[in-house]
């Protein structure tokens, strides 16, 4: 084993890990605490200063800790308060990362091992607007995600693995290593509304969409799951709610729509993201991104 499937073999067994454990956390609690992907970011910070010296590379590319450092300021440091001061702190965080970024990409983007390093801070980017607009609903998710685009800046390449590859070397810089986890992990949690729709059919309790979203609890059984409303009472009606409601008042829902002779309702549970992310890791350090056998570039 040389250097380079080293580095990553300790990247794949620290990713594991975390991710392994942190699953289960989320499975019983559905909440990480941020010591695991902080520790997993600065292993991977300190693994691409030893890849960076193992390579040869120039001092110079150090600068890419710039545009990463100050989004992890904001991801970790950020105030959740509301003033102005605030609000221009994050603004300055997130200017100087995209700012970083133009110039660096300018300067050293003509390098396709470059390419990859500059890829850690856009992952980072994309994430950040993705829970921004709700797109990824958990910190822990969007955190978790972080972290791995600082742990892989190159795919783990190890022997014929993965069996998918590129068919040009621009593959792995347009669609990086933790994108395709991102992407493996979305497919397989896509794949969620047919176990729904085999549970509520063999309870003959199926309705469109939400026997493809969830399925029914009785109202008793509520308090002690892991799920949000797709039900409640407005107005006096019952009206159903496709997308989960971030600031439902769930036990107040509870009680109004037992009182209301509703016993039984439908709700959606809230699926631990890591855990797909856990058994996409796996996938794509094995098989690779599956969009690349659809779409091969």
């Amino acid at each position: 084993m040389d250097s380079a499937e080293s580095i990553n073999a300790l990247r794949l067994v620290l990713s594991l890990s975390v991710l392994a454990y942190a699953s289960f956390l989320d499975l019983r609690t559905r909440k990480v605490p941020n010591v695991y992907w902080i520790g997993l970011g600065v292993a991977g910070l300190g693994l691409i200063l030893v890849q960076l010296y193992v390579d040869d590379m120039p001092i110079e590319y150090l600068l890419i800790f710039v545009p990463i450092l100050a989004i992890l300021a904001d991801v970790y440091l950020g105030s959740e308060e509301e003033t102005t001061r605030a609000k221009l702190t994050t603004f300055g965080k997130y200017a100087l990362a995209l700012g970083s970024i133009l110039a660096l990409a300018y300067q050293y983007g003509g390098d396709e091992y470059f390419q990859h390093l500059l890829a850690i801070p856009i992952i980072m980017l994309f994430v950040v607007v993705m829970y921004m607009l709700d797109i990824v609903r958990g910190g822990a998710d969007a955190k978790a995600l972080i972290s791995l685009s600082i742990l892989f800046p190159f795919y783990p390449a190890f022997g014929s693995l993965p069996f998918i590859h590129g068919e040009t070397s621009a593959a792995e810089t347009l669609l990086p290593f933790s994108f395709s986890i991102l992407v493996n992990a979305a497919i397989i949690v896509a794949l969620t509304p047919l176990v729904f729709l085999a549970r509520n059919l063999s309870r003959k309790e199926f309705a469109f969409p939400l026997g493809l979203l969830g399925y029914k609890l009785d109202t008793a059984e509520i308090a002690n799951k892991h799920v949000w409303l797709m039900e409640s009472i407005m107005d006096g009606k019952l009206v159903t709610h496709v997308r989960p409601r971030k600031q439902e008042d769930q036990k107040a829902d509870i009680e109004l729509l037992a009182s209301s002779g509703y016993k039984r309702v439908w709700v959606t549970p809230k699926i631990p993201f890591i855990l797909p992310m856990l058994v996409s890791l796996i996938l794509t350090t094995v098989v690779g991104n599956i969009l690349l056998f659809i779409f091969p570039i």
